[in-house]
């Protein structure tokens, strides 16, 4: 692993209120590839799925039984990202999944 110390800022700044989320929600980890495809300035559009290539960030996101996400933090550099998504999956105990 490259990077070696996250701050809580690292790992938890999307959706979880920047927090540790209670991982007993999620099925599993996914990182994936996203874009911000707003044109409205101070606004934020993410779409995912994006291929490595195509992706201007990466998501780290719980997938939920029913099929939906939660999106967990947000990373530019994908082998951070790669890393801090390791790092979540040992602490939570939650097998990850590589969707880019």
């Amino acid at each position: 692993m490259t990077y070696t110390a996250f701050t809580p800022a690292d790992l938890f700044n999307c959706c979880t209120d920047h927090r540790e989320p209670n991982w007993g929600r999620f099925e599993r980890l996914e990182i994936g590839g996203c874009c911000d495809e707003s044109e409205v300035p101070g606004e934020t559009l993410t779409v995912g799925g994006k291929s490595f290539d195509e992706a201007e960030f990466f998501t780290i996101y719980g997938r939920l039984p029913d099929g939906e996400s939660e999106a967990i933090t947000d990373e530019v550099d994908p082998m951070r990202a790669g890393d801090i998504a390791e790092v979540l999956s040992e602490r939570s105990g939650l097998q990850l999944v590589i969707t880019y």
